[in-house]
């Protein structure tokens, strides 16, 4: 039995607070992991090690809070059983590739790893980052397929939602609350007051980006193969 219809706004709604509390739990947890090696590491393998680890587990809690907040209107459909550890599993590979990631590159936004790094090698991981972009959005995809027909578009449409969301959640916060309305200090990058806001921000654009597209495909379930077996009636 199917649950309640999944509509655009209910989805920008669950994604909008899964982000937010995703975001204050996650940025809380990456200042107090990370905290004790600012300005201590300069390697990049070491950088990338610690980096992996730390925003990797602080990712894999964010896909927690955030799949069971978005479970709350996907609940009652099929997908749904196994939505939550599918949303878990793709945001902690995120963040275990992008973490190392950053420790490769980052260490003059984050202070840990190496101040600069050559052009090419910035260009390089920075094309990577857009794929590990499409790692929130695979195991949910393989979770889909089973249900809607042509699910091969969900990572690219998580991929396009996470980069506007993000993008406008970073514009507002790190944009306007820092440099044009001083509320915030660089430094407070990251931390669970900035990706709250951030959070909030980023769960609107990504639920508009892919909520319609999301509940269009749940109204039209691909039929199980008990229900199609039932439909055709016994065949001896």
């Amino acid at each position: 039995m199917l649950g309640s219809r999944v509509t655009v706004g209910r989805w920008v709604i669950v994604n909008v607070v899964g982000f937010t509390v995703g975001g204050a739990v996650c940025g809380t947890l990456l200042r107090w992991m990370d905290q004790p090696y600012y300005t201590v590491v300069s390697s990049a393998a070491e950088a990338a090690g610690i980096l992996a680890w730390t925003v990797g587990v602080a990712s894999a809690i964010f896909g927690a809070i955030l799949g069971a907040s978005q479970l709350w209107v996907i609940r009652g459909h099929p997908p749904g059983s196994w939505w939550l550890p599918a949303t878990c599993v793709g945001w902690a590979l995120t963040g275990v590739a992008g973490g190392a990631l950053s420790g490769v590159v980052g260490g003059s936004v984050s202070t840990i790893g190496p101040r600069s790094v050559p052009t090419g090698l910035f260009v390089a991981v920075a094309v990577a980052n857009v794929l590990v972009g499409l790692f929130p959005g695979t195991p949910q995809w393989l979770v889909l397929r089973r249900h809607v027909e042509s699910a091969a578009w969900w990572p690219g449409l998580t991929l396009l939602g996470l980069a506007v969301g993000f993008s406008a959640g970073f514009l507002v916060v790190r944009l306007g609350l820092v440099d044009v309305v001083p509320v915030f200090r660089p430094e407070d990058f990251p931390s669970g007051k900035v990706l709250t806001l951030v959070g909030a921000v980023a769960g609107a654009g990504y639920g508009a980006v892919t909520g319609p597209q999301l509940a269009r495909k749940l109204s039209r379930l691909r039929p199980s193969g008990d229900a199609t077996l039932l439909a055709s009636g016994p065949t001896g």
